[in-house]
């Protein structure tokens, strides 16, 4: 097999692992995402009534949200770190 085809093939892969990590990756933070903003958009239309319990549960899940993502960025740093420290 040429050289070509080779990379052609490494590239093929490289691309499905990070779709298939980005899906697995992702996922869970798009979901919090969606009920947050699905109980966001019921408060605000006043489908619900905005009692303090349901304000604090809609707080809480902010904060949850703004935590997977501050640990995503870290994990993001750190491999960024790992792979600038692989080069010379």
């Amino acid at each position: 097999m040429d050289s070509v085809g080779i990379i052609a093939i490494m590239i093929f892969w490289i691309v499905i692992a990070g779709i298939i990590g980005g899906v697995i990756l992702l996922r869970p933070l798009s979901k919090r995402l969606g009920s947050f903003l699905d109980d966001w958009i019921a408060i605000r239309r006043g489908e619900q009534k905005g009692s303090a319990g349901q304000l604090s549960d809609l707080a809480e899940r902010l904060a949850v949200l703004e935590d997977g993502q501050r640990r995503l960025l870290e994990h993001q740093d750190f491999m960024e770190s790992l792979t600038e420290g692989d080069r010379p």
